[in-house]
């Protein structure tokens, strides 16, 4: 590449009632998280670099009167999926003097500014590149030039799709990034991560099974640990609640679910939403 991309940021957001509909959750529960998602996805590419153009494309009324809020610009969705949503925030990119865009869908809440930094300076080098998501499947990031000839190809395995229209695919370190959230195995692991604070402060509005607490004491293989409960209760985890959570480790200060037994002392149950065996967000 002969000089270095001017980078605009397209991301297109569904927005209503029936996004993000994999999540197991009330309507109003899961729109409200659908839109966190959004919001903080926003956020960190705003923040990766204030003289990045954000082009969030919707045709979602809400969508379009909180992305002003966040720095972005709003582009129209012409309606016809999500291919022509990304034609149409390539156009905007180009008129407002990007030479390349790089492609992020409204569904990362743990994506930080500085992963954006480091994907951007990763696939600089090339015209069109793709970064997976999680499980190698989907797209997390993608870039072309801004102008005319796009061609994309989201949907399932996208990632493979990307790669047989000629990007690169490219494996930065970037994990909250490549986290997308489609159902709730997804949003376990970005909880895990540490989601953005509209994730954070819709999740704690949400009607979510068990009491929530903080890990205080980590759990060893024959050692009980301890947990703090949020009125400050300290309990007991045995190693036995930890075993069958699907969770490798504990760490002091990590937040948890739990349940309790009959004398609320001691924790028979430990997860973390999302996570373990049969667990789904309720």
């Amino acid at each position: 590449m002969p000089r270095s991309p001017v980078w605009a940021a397209v991301v297109p957001v569904k927005g209503g009632p029936l996004a993000k509909s994999r999540l197991a959750l009330p309507r109003a529960v899961r729109a409200a998280l659908a839109t966190a998602f959004a919001r903080d996805t926003v956020t960190a590419l705003r923040e990766a670099d204030r003289g990045m153009p954000v082009l969030v494309v919707t045709g979602d009324p809400d969508v379009a009167s909180w992305a002003p809020t966040h720095g972005a610009e709003v582009v129209p969705d012409p309606g016809s999926g999500l291919d022509a949503a990304v034609t149409a925030g390539v156009a905007a990119a180009a008129g407002r003097g990007a030479t390349h865009v790089a492609v992020v869908l409204g569904d990362h809440p743990a994506l930080r500014p500085e992963e954006v930094r480091v994907a951007l300076a990763a696939v600089a080098g090339v015209d069109r590149a793709v970064v997976p998501d999680a499980d190698g499947t989907g797209t997390a990031l993608l870039t072309l030039p801004a102008g005319p000839g796009v061609r994309t190809a989201f949907g399932a395995g996208s990632a493979a799709a990307h790669e047989r229209l000629g990007h690169v695919r490219h494996l930065p370190p970037v994990p909250g990034l490549r986290q997308d959230v489609d159902d709730e195995g997804g949003l376990g692991v970005a909880v895990l991560l540490g989601v953005g604070s509209h994730t954070a402060a819709a999740l704690a509005r949400a009607t979510l099974p068990g009491v929530q607490a903080t890990i205080h004491r980590e759990p060893g293989a024959e050692v009980p640990g301890a947990a703090l409960l949020d009125d400050g209760l300290e309990v007991t985890v045995p190693p036995e609640a930890v075993a069958g959570s699907g969770l490798r480790h504990l760490r002091v200060g990590q937040r948890v679910t739990v349940e309790l037994d009959d004398d609320g002392r001691t924790v028979t149950r430990v997860w973390v939403v999302g996570i373990g065996p049969g667990e789904t967000i309720r």
